[in-house]
This record gives C-alpha cells, structure tokens and sequence, in this order.
C-alpha cells in the first residue's frame, strides 16, 4: 500500500508579486516588483510529503528551519531577505520534530529525501537526515550552491557540511506528459519527472497508486488556482518554460486521476480528505481564479 501524507513545517509570508507575476514582464522587473510590494500574501503552509511505499518511505523536502526567526540569520544585503519574507517554523515544527511524533525516526526509517530544488523553504531541515540518502538534480544543486543561488533565494552557507547527495540527471525518457524522468523505485510507482522554471533543475515526484496519481509540484506551482489559469509566479527564471511545466501537469490530470499537491498550497488538506482530482476538462477547471482575486494578485 502506497499512502502520501503532508507535513506541515510552519508558514510562509510573501508579496503578492512573487505570488503571482506579471507574466509580460522581464525576469529582473518581476523581481524588483516583489521587492517594491506593500502588501503581504499571508500564511501560506510550507509543506513537505512522506511518502510510504513498500520498498521504502521516502520524504519529499525538508521544509524550513526555526532558526529563521533568529535575528541575522537571513542574510541582511539581500533584499528579498528583509523585505519580501516572512518564516515563522517554532522548533516542534521541524519536519525531524514532526517525523519523530508520527513514529517516524529520520535517521533510519527513510530511504531516501528528495530536494525538488533547494530554496531555502525545501532545503532548511537537511540537518535532521545526516544519514540518510538525499537526492536533487545535478543542475539544482550546482546553482544553489553558487553566489547566483544566494541571490535567488538559496541558503548554502547553511547546508550540513557533511552534504553529499544523490546528483541526478534526468534523461529524456518520456513518462506521460513529461518529457525527462527518471523512476526511483523497481515498480515505477515513484518517478522523478522534470518540471523547470521555478528554479533550473526543479524536479516534481509522481507516485502512483492503482486509483489516483498524487503530483508532488514542489513549486511548479504554488496554488491549484493558479495551474488552471496558467499564472506564474514571480520567482520564475522563465515564463514561457514555466507555463509549458504548468500544461504539462493539466495534461497529466486530463491523462489519468491526478491529485495536485504543491509546497503552499492552502487545499491540500481538503483535495487529500475528498480525493479532489485536477479537472479532467479544461472548461470543467474548478477552484479557478476569480477575476476579483486575479485583479488583486496583479496590483
């Protein structure tokens, strides 16, 4: 039996603009938007999954860290950093915190982490998995751990200097409407697919059960919403790549039972309690954007 369960590792505050850019604009105009907001998107959760499987539990990020409310931890030049975030994990919610009560010890019962990308929000527990096996793209991994990654929102002067992980390069192997893949277990039940413009090297995990596929979205999407509309966020490096992974993942729901669930997303309790599957006709889209919300996203 295969079950997928949220952890939810404290919230993140953000502005509207990295919410959801303005799609016409440049990628440095998108960001300095996000920098020049006024107004605050609250609260949105920052979760990580476990996924159980019967060749082993896998997790997928690691959330943040508490030590985010630690005065000059963030890094005071940056200024997305002191002007266009806010963390709040207390220290029980650490996803270590978080396994441990659920039964789970991080240190011998998973088989593997997996990084969709290394954001300081995915990245910030790896210090509770020392021994065990984690796994991102070669490509992610090489820019978060260079100065552009400091400057697009990556913490490495924080990962454990004992980080050796799983370098990954997915192939083009086609697996649905994904074009590069790669299965991480024997029976093809938990597959690594690629899904870029968020950040370079973004990947999302697929994990299939013989009634619904759950998408792990990481950040290929911050709100089932905004997938329908095809409304991409501020962070993006690459509008048109981003709204290309974005089709991908709509043709994934109309290709099969597909249960969306990304790192903030606000629903994920309830499309996991009711088995909300992504609308398998695009003209039957619920949880649509109103033009309302829309307007105010846009401001």
């Amino acid at each position: 039996m295969i079950k997928v369960t949220p952890i939810q590792t404290g919230t993140v505050s953000i502005r509207p603009h990295h919410h959801c850019g303005e799609e016409e604009h440049s990628p440095v105009r998108r960001k300095i938007a996000m920098i020049l907001d006024h107004e605050w998107v609250e609260d949105l959760p920052i979760y990580a999954y476990l996924v159980e499987h019967p060749q082993g539990n896998y997790l997928v990020d690691s959330g943040d860290s508490a030590e985010n409310t630690a005065k000059d931890y963030l890094p005071a030049w940056h200024p997305f950093f002191r002007h266009g975030v806010v963390v709040k994990v207390a220290p029980g919610e650490e996803v270590g915190d978080q396994l441990r009560a659920m039964g789970v010890d991080p240190a011998k019962d998973l088989k593997g982490l997996i990084l969709t990308h290394m954001h300081h929000d995915h990245a910030g527990g790896l210090h509770h998995f020392p021994h065990t096996p984690i796994i991102v793209t070669r490509e992610n991994f090489m820019l978060a751990n260079s100065f552009k990654g400091k400057i697009f929102g990556c913490l490495p002067q924080y990962f454990p200097r004992w980080l050796q992980p799983q370098l990954v390069d997915l192939k083009a192997n086609p697996c649905g409407p994904f074009t590069h893949s790669m299965a991480l277990t024997k029976d093809g039940s938990i597959t690594l697919v690629s899904t870029p413009g968020h950040m370079r090297g973004h990947m999302a995990v697929l994990v299939k059960t013989p009634d619904v596929t759950y998408l792990l979205a990481g950040d290929a999407t911050y709100d089932e919403s905004f997938l329908l509309e095809e409304l991409v966020d501020g962070v993006t490096y690459d509008v048109a790549l981003s709204k290309q992974t974005l089709r991908q993942i709509r043709d994934l729901g109309r290709q099969e039972p597909t249960i969306l669930l990304p790192a903030h997303d606000r629903n994920v309790p309830k499309r996991l309690a009711q088995g909300l599957i992504l609308p398998r006709d695009p003209a039957g889209a619920v949880e649509a954007v109103t033009p309302a919300e829309k307007a105010r996203v846009m401001q």
